[in-house]
C-alpha cells in the first residue's frame, strides 16, 4: 500500500514546493500520529483512553484474553504511557491526580477489549479494506477525512487545505513517508470500522410517523397557565393510618413495582494501599544518585537538560516564570537564597519530591510576602487573649525569636510543624483580609500586631519580600507504591484470605487481627456497583457464580486488595411483603390516599372555573395550591417549574387554545391546564426540515443500535483479566 501511495505521490501535477509549516507541523505531532494508531475510531463511536501507574509484570501468568486472544502487559503499558503523555501535553503539564488515573485507568481497559473484540468481529465477517481504497479516499473523497487529520493541514482561517494536503504528500523526505505510512495504516483501519458498522446497523429505518413526532416535539410550543394541587400540602394525620390489608391490597396491585432482580450481598475487607517508608527512601536515593546529577550535567544548548526533565519529571519542562507561590516552603527557601545555575539539593514537601535548577531570575510587577506567625484564639476572654498577644509581641520586639515562640505558644495548629512559618503569598485574596492587609503594608523585617482576624490575634513577622520570579528546570516525583510493598501488600490480604478460607477464624475476629474493617455491601445486581471496586466483573461474576459463605481471593480494587465473602444470596422475584410493608409500601399507600383526595377537590373545581385561573389565585381558599404560567414550552423544551412529568405534556399537547384540561395526575401533583395558545402545525417548514431530522433520528438509532450490540458482544464474551497481579 505504501508504496503504491507513494507513486501516486511522486506522479501527477501534484504541487512540487513543499510547505514548510505544514512539514513541521506534522512532523512536530509524530508521536501523536502515533497515538492515533492506537485507536480505532468507529463513525461518532471513540473509545476513550486512560492511565494509571505502572504496576508489576508477572511472566507466568497472561496478563489477559479475550476469546482466547491473548493482551500483553507490554501492549497495556504502552497504551497508558501514551495517554499519560497526551493527557500532560493537553493539561499543560498539570499532574494528573491518583483518582482520575484510577477512573481512566478502567476505560483503556475497556477500550483494549472493545476493540479487540471489533477486531475479531471484523476477521469473522471477512471484512477487507484495500490499498486503493485508501488513495480513493485521499484523493477523491479528501473534505470526508477524518477531522484529526484534517487539522494538520487547516489554516489561520480555519480552512481545510486540500494543496497544503498534497503538497505533504508529495515530499519524498523519510521521515514524510514515514508519518504518511503510519497514517495510512489508521485510515485502512478506519475503513474496516466503517464497513462493520455498516453491517451492523444496515437494518435501521426511520418511519413518517417517527419523523412527524419529532418534528412536533421540537417545533409546536405551547403557553399556558397551570395550578397545582400538591398532596404534600395534605396535613391530615389521619392519613398515616394504615391497615395491613391496605398495603397488602397496594402490594398486590402493583407487584411490578417491587421486583426484585437476583442480587447478592457481600462483607468485605480492603487492604489500603499507601507507600512504604522504604519506597520513600528508594525515591529519596533515586534523587541523590541521579536527579541531582541530571540536572548538573544537563544544558538547555544541546537540550540535554530539558530532556532529562522530561525523562524522570512528572511534569514535563516547561520555561514559562514561575511565581513564588507556585512552590512550597524548602523548595521557596532555596529559589529565593540561590543564584541562575545552582541546583539544590533533595527537597521534600507536601506536594512531592523535588531537585531544582535555577535558570533566571527577573522582577515581578507583583509583590511577595513570607509572614511567620503566632495566633492566639479569642477564647472565653476576648481581653485577656488580646493581652497575651501583646506580651508576646513586646517579647518578639525585645529579641526572642518567633519561630521559637510560634512553636510553643501558637494556637494555629500548624506551627508545632512549620513553626508558624506558613510560605510566600501575594497580596490576592488568599489569605483573610486583614491579615494580608497587614503583611503587604509592612517592610521586610517588621513585626506588626497584634492584628485582628475572625480567628483571633496575630503577631506577625515579614521575613521575606520579594518581587522575583524564576524560571527553573526540577525533577519533580511523588512517592508511589512499588512493587516490593504492592506485593507484600498481596501477600498480606492473601493470608487473611487463607485463614478465613480454612476456617481459623470468621472475618470479624481476623479483621480485629488484621486491623481493618468489615464493610457491607448493599444489595448488587449484575449490572450493579460494588462500593470501592466499581463494575469489577471478577468480583461480580464470582458472586453470582458462587453460594453463600464463599470466599473469594484477593482481587485489586480501587485503593488496595479486597476480600469479598458471599453472605446473602436474593433471587429474581418480587420483594418480601413483611420486608417492605412498613419502609416502602406504608409510604406509597399514604402519597395514594393523598392523591386522590386532591383528585377529587380538582373535580369540584372545574365546573368553577370559567375565566383564567390566575382569578382563583387571590382567593383564600386556594393558597395552599400553586399557579404557574409558562410560554414557550416544547416537548423537547419542557417546562423548568414541571420537569420532565410525561402525563403532564400528553395533557397540554391534547389542548387547543383556551381549552380546560380534565385533572391531571402528575408526578408533583394533580395539575389542572389552562391552554392560552399553541402554535398550529406548519406543515411548509416540516417539509423543509424533514430530511435533516430524518439524518439526526437515524445517526441516533444507528448509535443506540451499535451500542447494544457491542455490549452483548462484550458480555458473551470469554475474557480473563488478570490485571490485579500486574498492577
Amino acid at each position: 500500500m505504501s508504496n503504491n501511495l507513494e507513486q501516486k505521490r511522486g506522479s501527477g501535477n501534484k504541487p512540487k514546493n513543499v510547505n514548510k509549516g505544514v512539514m513541521n507541523k506534522l512532523r512536530d505531532s509524530m508521536p501523536y500520529i502515533i497515538i492515533f494508531l492506537i485507536v480505532a475510531f468507529l463513525g461518532t463511536i471513540i473509545f476513550e483512553w486512560g492511565m494509571n501507574y505502572l504496576g508489576m509484570r508477572n511472566e507466568r501468568v497472561v496478563f489477559a484474553k479475550i476469546n482466547g486472544e491473548e493482551i500483553s502487559d507490554k501492549e497495556y503499558r504502552q497504551e497508558l504511557d501514551n495517554t499519560v503523555e497526551q493527557m500532560r501535553q493537553q493539561n499543560q503539564g498539570k499532574d494528573i491526580d491518583e483518582a482520575t488515573m484510577t477512573q481512566l485507568k478502567e476505560q483503556v481497559w475497556n477500550s483494549m477489549v472493545q476493540r479487540t473484540l471489533l477486531f475479531q468481529e471484523i476477521a469473522k465477517l471477512g471484512i477487507k479494506a484495500d490499498d486503493n481504497e485508501v488513495i480513493d479516499w485521499v484523493y477523491n473523497r479528501p473534505e470526508s477525512l477524518p477531522q484529526w487529520l484534517k487539522n494538520y493541514f487547516t489554516d489561520s482561517t480555519n480552512v481545510f487545505r486540500t494543496d497544503l494536503l498534497y503538497q505533504t504528500l508529495a515530499d519524498k523526505r523519510p521521515e514524510i513517508a514515514k508519518a504518511w505510512a503510519q497514517i495510512e495504516t489508521q485510515l485502512r483501519q478506519q475503513l474496516l470500522f466503517d464497513k462493520l458498522q455498516n453491517t451492523v446497523i444496515g437494518s435501521v429505518s426511520v418511519t413518517e410517523g417517527e419523523v412527524l413526532q419529532k418534528y412536533k416535539d421540537d417545533n409546536i410550543m405551547a403557553k399556558y397557565d397551570y395550578m397545582l394541587l400538591d398532596p404534600n400540602t395534605l396535613t391530615d394525620t389521619n392519613l398515616n393510618n394504615v391497615s395491613n390489608e391496605e398495603m397488602k391490597k397496594y402490594y398486590d396491585e402493583n407487584k411490578d413495582k417491587f421486583k426484585q432482580p437476583e442480587a447478592v450481598k457481600l462483607r468485605y475487607v480492603v487492604f489500603p494501599e499507601f507507600p512504604s517508608p522504604e519506597d520513600s527512601a528508594f525515591l529519596k536515593k533515586q534523587f541523590e544518585t541521579v536527579y541531582i546529577n541530571e540536572l548538573k550535567a544537563g544544558n538547555l544548548e544541546d537540550s540535554t537538560l530539558i530532556k532529562s526533565v522530561n525523562e524522570y519529571s512528572m511534569t514535563p519542562f516547561s520555561d514559562a516564570w514561575v511565581k513564588p507561590s507556585g512552590y512550597q516552603g524548602n523548595a521557596q527557601k532555596f529559589l529565593f537564597n540561590a543564584k541562575p545555575g545552582d541546583v539544590s539539593g533533595f527537597l521534600a514537601d507536601n506536594d512531592g519530591y523535588r531537585v531544582i535548577r535555577l535558570l533566571d531570575v527577573k522582577e515581578s510587577s507583583d509583590i511577595y510576602f513570607n509572614p511567620i506567625h503566632i495566633l492566639i484564639k479569642f477564647g472565653l476572654d476576648s481581653a485577656a487573649s488580646k493581652k497575651r498577644a501583646e506580651d508576646i509581641y513586646k517579647r518578639i520586639k525585645a529579641g526572642e525569636n518567633i519561630s521559637d515562640l510560634a512553636a510553643v505558644l501558637s494556637e494555629d495548629q500548624s506551627a508545632v510543624q512549620n513553626k508558624g512559618d506558613i510560605g510566600w503569598y501575594t497580596n490576592n485574596g488568599s489569605l483573610v483580609k486583614e491579615f494580608e492587609t497587614a503583611c503587604v503594608n509592612a517592610k521586610e523585617g517588621d513585626i506588626v500586631g497584634p492584628v485582628k482576624t475572625q480567628f483571633g490575634y496575630h503577631i506577625i513577622k515579614i521575613s521575606g519580600k520579594s518581587k522575583k520570579e524564576f524560571k527553573v528546570a526540577e525533577i519533580k516525583k511523588t512517592v508511589t507504591v512499588s512493587d516490593i510493598t504492592r506485593n507484600a501488600l498481596r501477600k498480606i490480604a492473601r493470608d487473611f484470605y487463607t485463614d478465613l478460607e480454612k476456617g481459623k477464624a470468621n472475618m470479624d475476629t481476623l479483621a480485629r487481627i488484621f486491623k481493618v474493617p468489615v464493610q457491607l455491601t448493599p444489595e448488587v445486581t449484575k449490572d450493579g456497583f460494588i462500593p470501592g471496586a466499581g463494575q469489577n466483573k471478577a468480583i461480580i461474576n464470582f458472586a453470582f457464580e458462587k453460594g453463600e459463605g464463599k470466599v473469594m481471593e484477593p482481587v485489586k480494587v480501587q485503593n488496595g486488595f479486597g476480600v469479598y465473602m458471599i453472605v446473602q444470596k436474593i433471587p429474581e422475584g418480587y420483594k418480601n411483603f413483611d420486608s417492605i410493608k412498613t419502609t416502602m409500601i406504608k409510604p406509597m399507600v399514604i402519597q395514594e390516599k393523598k392523591f386522590a383526595i386532591m383528585m377529587q377537590k380538582a373535580k369540584e373545581l372545574i365546573p368553577s372555573i370559567t375565566g383564567n385561573l390566575f382569578d382563583l389565585k387571590n382567593n383564600p381558599q386556594f393558597a395552599q395550591y400553586t399557579f404557574q404560567q409558562s410560554d414557550s414550552v416544547t416537548v423537547s423544551k419542557s417546562d423548568n417549574s414541571v420537569g420532565m412529568d410525561y402525563a403532564f405534556y400528553n395533557a397540554v399537547f391534547s389542548l387547543k387554545n383556551g381549552e380546560l384540561s380534565h385533572p391531571t395526575k402528575g408526578t408533583r401533583g394533580v395539575f389542572i391546564i389552562k391552554m392560552i395558545n399553541i402554535t398550529p402545525f406548519n406543515e411548509a417548514d416540516y417539509l423543509a426540515k424533514q430530511q435533516s431530522i430524518r439524518s439526526v433520528l437515524m445517526q441516533n438509532k444507528q448509535n443506540t443500535l451499535f451500542n447494544e450490540w457491542l455490549a452483548a458482544l462484550t458480555n458473551k464474551a470469554d475474557i480473563i483479566d488478570n490485571r490485579d497481579l500486574f498492577f
